[in-house]
């Protein structure tokens, strides 16, 4: 009871500090950096237990970009509009689900961040908007509420009610359920993740909300169904079933958005078909594990739960600065875009190595980790069935990944005048590409994986290698690309 407490006054503060009106804008920047630190105060008090860390690790740092970018993005493109607060509300209600230490406060945070979710999704207005956010927040509510309830009924029947909601994660006992109730307890989290069959929510979503808004979609929203998977399996004893038949929805998924992505010529489109093909490879890892409970999978699953976080936020970021900039996401008519953001480019570039695998970055580290942890399990059909997704998810994100690059870093004439983009949202969006290079090192450290531990000096020696390349195109392809552009305006 007592953790549940400091709980609720941790998240009261952080509510507080980030609606205090300020016009300065160093005070917000710094009131909101204490709102979204000041959960890892709560540490001591014992409700923070490790899959809580893991997911905040992730969480805070991308939510807290998120809102530091939008106090630019939210005046630059909806001037007038409170984007500001539901940004950060929805950023807290997502931290503090990760943090919940029981029931009633997982619920609570959960569904207010579905109905925030729907306000983000909607912002912009208009039917298309409108339809994306009804679909988000009915589709994605009534499963998890569908979730929720079973899974407060099942540990009412055993401990009681108030137990039920009240008793933290650690001390409820494992239960032992069977297929039909196992699915309903985790159907709403995989609908969360956009796992087939109810998936169509996600393109809808993330295209239509503002960029910053999507940012966190993509990089928080969706591991919230893996996070609560795990945490449910943490006291109900699933059958394996169950994991045969998310691992073959994983595999559909996985297939159907990285081969749908192909065909998009929307970026912010693009975007949300590749988390969706993403989400499937993370939920075949996922099943895999639970399946063989192998400590290598589960250390495969975290690094590409990270990866995916910070390249997508950062991703969505930048559709939201190629906004302002150009008034376009039509990559066909976008292009050498560092010339007008060299510092936004710079970090597209450091993302998109994150996204097609290049060491040191994380994207690097969550693939390599994944095709190992596949060779060293027992079963050879979830061997190979792991090692094709996996396979089928690099090559993808290599073609998507040069793509987004080369809008970019690729020479050719603009049909539209570009608007001055100032440094500070550039400045935030390479400080978030960044964090792909520095977990992609630390986190084998922080797993402490014996004979793997010599990637961390090839990491290293790779960081050089990634340098020489940044140096080649900031300062030789962007003077380039301006000599160009000039030479198109005066003819």
């Amino acid at each position: 009871m007592l953790s549940l407490e400091y709980f609720v006054l941790f998240t009261i503060i952080s509510y507080i500090l980030i609606f205090i009106p300020i016009g300065n804008r160093a005070l917000r920047i710094v009131l909101r950096i204490i709102s979204y630190l000041i959960i890892l105060a709560a540490i001591p008090f014992g409700f923070l237990d490790f899959l809580s860390l893991i997911f905040l690790g992730l969480a805070i740092p991308v939510s807290l970009l998120t809102s530091l970018y939008n106090l630019w993005y939210g005046e630059a493109k909806y001037r007038g509009k409170n984007l500001q607060g539901l940004i950060d509300v929805f950023n807290l209600s997502i931290i503090y689900t990760f943090a919940a230490p029981n029931m009633i406060a997982f619920i609570s945070l959960w569904t207010l961040s579905e109905i925030v979710g729907f306000l983000l999704v909607s912002f912009e207005g208009g039917d298309e908007a409108f339809r994306a956010g009804y679909r988000f927040f009915f589709l994605k509510s009534m499963t998890f509420e569908l979730s929720a309830l079973t899974a407060v009924i099942i540990l009412a029947y055993h401990i009681g009610i108030v137990n039920a909601l009240l008793l933290s994660f650690d001390k409820l006992q494992p239960i032992n359920i069977g297929l039909v109730y196992s699915i309903l307890t985790i159907i709403g989290f995989t609908t969360t993740a956009a796992i087939a069959p109810f998936h169509f929510w996600l393109p809808h979503a993330h295209s239509t909300a503002p960029s910053s808004g999507s940012a966190v979609l993509s990089g928080l929203t969706v591991k919230m169904g893996f996070y609560a998977i795990m945490r449910f399996a943490g006291f109900f004893n699933y059958p394996s079933s169950l994991w045969y038949i998310i691992l073959g929805l994983g595999a559909v998924t996985a297939f159907y958005g990285f081969t749908v992505l192909l065909g998009q010529k929307d970026i912010k489109r693009l975007l949300a078909y590749s988390t969706m093909g993403n989400t499937g490879f993370m939920m075949v890892l996922l099943a895999i594990y639970l399946l063989t409970n192998n400590n290598l999978v589960f250390y495969a699953l975290i690094a590409n739960i990270y990866a995916h976080g910070l390249y997508k936020a950062s991703l969505f970021l930048n559709t939201g600065t190629i906004l302002v900039l150009a008034h376009t996401r039509d990559m066909t008519r976008l292009s050498a875009l560092a010339a007008y953001t060299p510092t936004s480019s710079l970090g597209v570039l450091l993302t998109v190595l994150s996204v097609i695998g290049v060491p040191p970055t994380i994207g690097f580290t969550g693939k390599l980790l994944a095709i190992i942890a596949l060779i060293t399990i027992q079963s050879k059909s979830l061997e190979i069935l792991g090692l094709v997704v996996t396979a089928y998810a690099i090559l993808v994100s290599i073609v998507y990944g040069f793509n987004i690059m080369g809008v970019h870093w690729r020479a050719g004439t603009i049909g539209y005048k570009p608007r001055n983009i100032p440094m500070y949202p550039q400045i935030i969006e390479l400080i978030l590409s960044t964090l792909s290079i520095i977990y992609g090192i630390v986190l084998l450290m922080f797993f402490n994986l014996g004979a793997l531990q010599v990637l961390i000096i090839i990491n290293a020696f790779s960081l050089l290698l990634v340098l020489g390349l940044v140096a080649v195109f900031y300062y030789n392809i962007k003077p380039r690309l301006s000599r160009e552009l000039s030479i198109y305006a005066s003819a």
